[in-house]
Formats: structure tokens, sequence, C-alpha cells
């Protein structure tokens, strides 16, 4: 993790927008690295199995050769201080987001966070160069970053802001429950607050608002690693906002 980083002029309350403009993954390392442990299987030994990034794609190394697969850099933890008692750097809540492992959270997106405490004091780090839905593996391919931000500081009537984190990029809108909590109430709860964003962003009734999602609505499960959960409901802009 790197930070905290403040934003002056922040206080209590008020919106950051943070801006991934670049993420470069393993820049002088050249690899990323992934970890086998008895916490995924108590049959398995702990094992690091060092993947080596070659341009667009990164080499897996198996019993029965190399695997590539696509070089997909992000951020799995991004947050801002709580107000109160730290949080573990592993971990995540509504008020902080934290650690929710999301593939989304990637150049080119923009997260939406309310500030907790003078300053904001942001952090980020957890870099991966590629990662499956829900870390099942309880390990992406974890490696070094640099990151390029844009952050800019809102007063709260200026961005609406239902309640979780958001995860916004130029063709999706993303309402991020980070946990912890049963896996459906989080997915549960991403699209109700995604729902509330179409009524008051969009001007859509909260029953149309829902129709739209369950029709073309999407589910991203960033990690199913007990006890740490999370999930984000997407929808495209095309299909919410006005073609005219």
């Amino acid at each position: 993790m790197t930070g905290p980083i403040a934003i002056a002029g922040t206080r209590p309350g008020d919106l950051l927008t943070i801006r991934i403009d670049q993420v470069e993954g393993a820049p002088i390392s050249g690899f990323g690295y992934m970890t086998t442990t008895p916490t995924l299987h108590p049959d398995f030994e702990a094992e690091t199995v060092i993947c080596t990034r070659h341009g667009d794609e990164v080499e897996i190394p198996t019993a029965l050769g190399v695997r590539r697969v696509p070089y997909r850099p992000f951020v799995g933890t991004l947050g801002v201080a709580p107000d109160g008692p730290p949080v573990e750097s592993f971990r995540q809540r509504d008020d902080i987001m934290g650690n929710v492992d999301l593939p989304e959270v990637s150049a080119g997106a923009e997260i939406v966070l309310r500030a907790n405490v003078v300053g904001g004091l942001i952090s980020l780090g957890d870099a991966h160069l590629a990662q499956g839905d829900a870390e099942i593996h309880r390990s992406a391919i974890e490696a070094q970053a640099d990151v390029v931000l844009t952050i800019n500081r809102y007063d709260p009537e200026e961005l609406s802001y239902p309640g979780l984190p958001q995860v916004n990029t130029d063709l999706e809108l993303g309402s991020v429950a980070p946990g912890p909590g049963h896996l459906e109430d989080l997915v549960r709860r991403a699209y109700d607050d995604l729902a509330e964003r179409l009524q008051r962003d969009y001007g859509y009734s909260l029953p149309d608002a829902f129709r739209l999602l369950g029709a073309v609505g999407t589910v991203r499960i960033g990690q199913v690693v007990p006890p740490v959960y999370s999930a984000m409901a997407k929808i495209k802009r095309r299909f919410v906002e006005d073609p005219t």
C-alpha cells in the first residue's frame, strides 16, 4: 500500500473523484507472482510461482508448459481513511472501499468516494497483472506498479452519492458493495445503489430503474476469499443515457 495522500481543502463529507490515468504493472521487476497455500486446499503446500510479463501477455508456468494470459493491470486496493480506529489494509467497508480486487479499478476508471477525515487521505496498492473473477485462487498475479492519478474534490451537493463507492468509466456506471457480508446481500446492495443513481442522475422512476437493470445490468465479483467478499453492479451508459 502507498499513501496516505492528503487532498488540500477536503473536509469530512466531501466527495473525491480519483481518476486512474495509467497503471503500469511490473515496471522494474518485469514479473508478478502467485502464491498457493493450504488455505486454498488443505493438501496444498506453500508455493510461490513467478509469472513473467512480456508486453501484453503474462506467462504462468505449469507442469504442462507455459500458459499465456492477457496482461490486464489494475489496482486491487484503493480507499480513503476511516473516521475512527484503523482498518487493516486487506479489509474493506462501505465508508472506505479498500480491498475489493475489482479489475475495473484500472486505467480509464474514475472512483468516487466520500471523505471521512480532513484531507481524505487516499491510499492504494495491491496491484495485479491479471485476475479472474472472484480471485478464486486467493492470490491474483500480484505485482509492483506505477500508477498515475488525477484527484478532484467536490462539495457533497455537487455529485450524486447514495452511499456506496462508485467505479465509473466512459462506457459504464458501477456501484461497489465492498463487504463484509454474504455475497448475495452484497450483489443486492450494489444493485440498489445503482438503481438509486439512475433515479437521481437520469430521472428514471425507481421501478423503471430496476426494470432496466433487470434487463441489462451485470455483476462483477471481485472476491470470494473468506471472510473477504466484494461485488459491483454495472450497466452500460448507452442503455441509460438518452441517445438524442
